[in-house]
Formats: C-alpha cells, sequence, structure tokens
C-alpha cells in the first residue's frame, strides 16, 4: 500500500517505537539551531520510563553547547527506506550514554512522516479533542481531527494541507478516538473542502463531512461523541 504524503503521531506508543527503530538503525538526525547552524548526529537511547530520548554529540563542540542553550529543536531523521520523520523536542539536557557525552530530550508530543524534506511545522491546536485515522480501511491513511460534530450526524474533519481529496470521497473505516480512549470506525463522506488557518496561523484543509452508516446506527455513534463530550 502506497504511504501518504504526510502522516502525523501524536500516539505515545507510535512515537516511542518510531524513535527505538530510528535508535536501532542509528539513522542519521539533523536540525537547525542558533542563526542555521546545523546539527547532525544519531539518536542513542529511549526511555519511555522516563520520557525521555537522547542523541549522540555532534563532531563540533559549539554546536553541542549551542543546542544545549537552545530552548527546543526541531529534527529531521531519515530511515534506511528514505522516509523522513520530524519531530520537535523541548527541554536539552547533558547527560551521558553507555559512557559517552549525549543531549537529553523530553519525548516529542508528536511526529510527522513525509516523504520529502519540504514540509509544512503542524502544530496542533489546543482546543482539537478528537483524533481520527482517516481512510484506516482504505488506501491512504492518514492523521486527522474532528472539531465539530452534531446530532444529525455532521462534523468537520481538519488534516494536513498536503493531503489532496475530492469532495464527495469516502473515508473507509475511519478510526475515531473518543476522550474515553475508545476508537470508533465509521465511513465519512466529504463535502465543502476549503483551505483554512488555523488559530496558531498554521495552513490546513477543513473538510465538511457526514456519516455513511445507516440512519440508526449514525444515531448511536453520535450519542457516543455527544455523551463523551460533555463529560468532558
Amino acid at each position: 500500500m502506497k504511504r501518504p504524503e504526510n502522516l502525523l503521531f501524536h500516539s505515545r506508543i507510535e512515537i516511542c517505537r518510531i524513535l527505538k527503530l530510528l535508535a536501532h538503525e542509528q539513522s542519521p538526525v539533523s536540525a537547525e539551531i542558533m542563526n542555521g547552524h546545523p546539527f547532525a548526529s544519531h539518536i542513542v537511547s529511549v526511555d519511555t520510563a522516563s520520557n525521555h530520548f537522547a542523541v549522540a554529540y555532534s563532531a563540533h563542540k559549539s554546536i553541542n553547547t549551542m543546542l544545549l542553550n537552545s530552548p527546543s529543536a526541531e529534527f529531521t531523521a531519515t530511515d534506511l527506506q528514505g522516509l523522513h520523520f520530524s519531530f520537535e523536542a523541548f527541554a536539552p539536557e547533558e547527560v551521558q550514554s553507555d559512557g559517552q557525552p549525549a543531549i537529553q530530550f523530553a519525548l516529542p508530543k508528536m511526529l510527522l512522516l513525509h516523504n520529502r524534506r519540504e514540509h509544512p511545522h503542524i502544530p496542533i491546536p489546543a482546543d482539537i479533542s478528537l483524533r481520527c485515522v482517516a481512510d484506516a480501511a482504505g488506501f491512504i491513511p492518514f492523521e486527522s481531527h474532528i472539531t465539530d460534530i452534531s446530532h444529525d450526524g455532521l462534523g468537520c474533519l481538519i488534516y494536513d494541507p498536503d493531503i489532496i481529496l475530492d469532495e464527495g470521497a469516502i473515508l473507509k473505516g475511519s478510526r475515531i478516538i473518543v476522550p474515553n480512549g475508545e476508537a470508533v470506525e465509521a465511513d465519512l463522506e466529504l463535502r465543502h473542502i476549503s483551505m483554512i488557518k488555523l488559530p496558531t496561523g498554521t495552513i490546513a484543509h477543513r473538510a465538511g463531512f457526514r456519516f455513511v452508516q445507516q440512519r440508526d446506527e449514525i444515531a448511536a455513534l453520535v450519542d457516543v461523541f455527544i455523551e463523551d463530550l460533555d463529560k468532558k
């Protein structure tokens, strides 16, 4: 199955799995820090117990110092398949890893898989509550968020501007994560797709949608959302 242009992860389990794979492969990781200075290294450890990962020191002492003095850094790693993973990491701290100096960061909150280096930086707005793996049973599963939902089975989907979809497209078996952590599967029909600017200033696609399920199935599904959101 062809991978989508962009795939956004914010599941801690998936982020840890990917970072551990990158560490195992010793995949190169890079970042631009103060005044565009390049940092190049690789991930040496991922500690799920303490919620941290560490990168090896680069060959340049001054660059390492700049990174340690930066509040955050946006990394891009490339795996053995040539896929690129970007993530922002915070709170750098000098540590030792297997007796070698390394720089430790808090685990990233999200990670973007993309098939090219040129990519938008897409923070997730704090008021978005429903994660959706859209088209999970189709050909191009991708991360998205549902911002609105009504009792009559209509809602709004927010997703990456690089993902191109047509009005009328059916996103099959989309997995929607409700606030209690459970997943609800549904087919979504897209309507009225437009480009919007989020409160953060980021550009995104916004699509109205309706559930494709039968009327009684829609009612049961919407009741799950309304009940859980009312409790939130």
